[in-house]
């Protein structure tokens, strides 16, 4: 079977699907990853075929533009008139639909050419269900989190007939220009690895759970990560997306600063960027580089993190206690979502103090009924179908 991946240009994103792309693989099905140029790279050093579209397009820049340019509040919205309301939805989806509008002629093409026999997609990632709809390719959505952009379009919601009213401009005119109907329900399926026992989101039907499997980019092990340490490890990472989105930068340094008069193993894993902003090191401290957190949590008792859904479900598929500091995009949703298993402590991040920050990690590291929560959850995940189990399941939808 040929299946088209088609993640968002994140690597990140590319980063949640591989398990999955690599069960397909050693199914033995053949397999393309196509998103834009930026991410060649990424899907070439995973040893994965890549497929250049939508080129000139900045995706991240449009994000990050519409964020810096929005003033909306939600006591606004009460006194805006329709067309309004409209004009907003249009701003808000721009970078997205900016994103279909560019890949689509290069998806499309490549499509028509090769002829998947299903497309997995990113669900912000709207050019594929576009693909699909016009060739009759069956289409699966692959999340990255809890759903929480269920009920935006094209997220596999039953077709009412109001789609048409309620899409962005620009994407109805899309759909449109390539003869597709305007409907939500061209995803099948939603392969979603979020434990069920969370906070859930959107419709239980049409889910194909899978195991979350921790991807988090390759890296050389040091010899220090696999040695037990003599106090506890505590993991202080942040989120690429939170630099390029605009995140105080002073927060990482706020939250590191309040952790080194713990009696801890204190493990900063940061990009460059962010260690630039740490300055001197205390001597419980130790900055890994582009370290994948995968490689290092095994040995922590506790993990800081800005609530992103790769780094959240790396520690709970280990078993480990979380404190949050959501800041920007999809974290703060993500973060409420898995709190409420308990194995999380929520911090907000505009108002958190030194002593709030050392009593939390205090706290996952000795609390029992935080660290058996964490456990709970762990164990789930070990539960949850495997991505080769995934494979079959899919398999058997397309052959229907």
């Amino acid at each position: 079977m040929r299946v088209l991946f088609t993640p968002l240009p994140s690597r990140t994103h590319l980063y949640h699907q591989a398990p999955l792309i690599w069960a397909f693989r050693t199914a033995g099905h053949d397999v393309r990853v196509a998103s834009q140029p930026s991410l060649t790279p990424t899907t070439l050093g995973m040893g994965l075929p890549a497929v250049e579209v939508g080129e000139g397009f900045d995706f991240m820049g449009a994000m990050v533009e519409l964020r810096n340019g929005n003033s909306f509040s939600p006591a606004k919205l009460e006194a805006m008139s329709q067309e309004e309301r409209r004009r907003l939805r249009d701003e808000r989806f721009g970078p997205v639909v900016g994103l279909a509008t560019r890949m689509a002629p290069d998806l499309m093409t490549f499509a028509e050419r090769w002829r998947p026999d299903l497309i997995v997609t990113d669900p912000i990632l709207m050019a594929a269900p576009l693909v699909g709809a016009a060739l009759g390719i069956p289409l699966v959505r692959k999340i990255w989190g809890p759903d929480i952009i269920y009920g935006h379009p094209l997220q596999g919601q039953p077709f009412d007939g109001t789609e048409r009213d309620a899409w962005p401009t620009g994407l109805t005119e899309l759909f449109d220009r390539y003869g597709a109907e305007v409907r939500n329900d061209y995803p099948l399926r939603t392969v979603d690895p979020w434990p069920t026992s969370l906070k859930q989101f959107g419709r239980p039907d049409g889910r194909v759970h899978e195991r979350y499997i921790p991807y988090n980019g390759a890296g050389t092990v040091p010899e220090w990560v696999v040695e037990p340490p003599a106090r506890p490890r505590v993991c202080v990472t942040w989120g690429t997306t939170n630099s390029v989105l605009g995140g105080d930068p002073a927060l990482l340094p706020r939250v590191v600063g309040a952790l080194t008069p713990l009696d801890i193993e204190l493990v900063v894993a940061v990009s460059p960027a962010d260690r630039a902003h740490l300055g001197e090191l205390p001597d419980n401290m130790r900055v890994a580089e582009n370290l994948p957190i995968n490689l290092l949590l095994p040995h922590c008792a506790a993990i800081v993190n800005q609530g992103g859904a790769g780094s959240v479900l790396t520690a709970a598929h280990l078993g480990v206690p979380q404190v949050l500091v959501p800041e920007t995009a999809e974290t703060p949703m993500i973060s409420l979502a898995f709190a409420g298993g308990g194995s999380a402590t929520v911090l907000e991040a505009a108002t958190v103090d030194a002593d709030t920050v050392a009593s939390a990690v205090t706290a996952a590291c000795r609390d029992d009924a935080i660290r058996q929560a964490a456990r709970k959850i762990r164990d789930e995940i070990a539960e949850m179908p495997s991505p080769a189990e995934v494979v079959h399941t899919l398999t058997d939808l397309v052959a229907r």
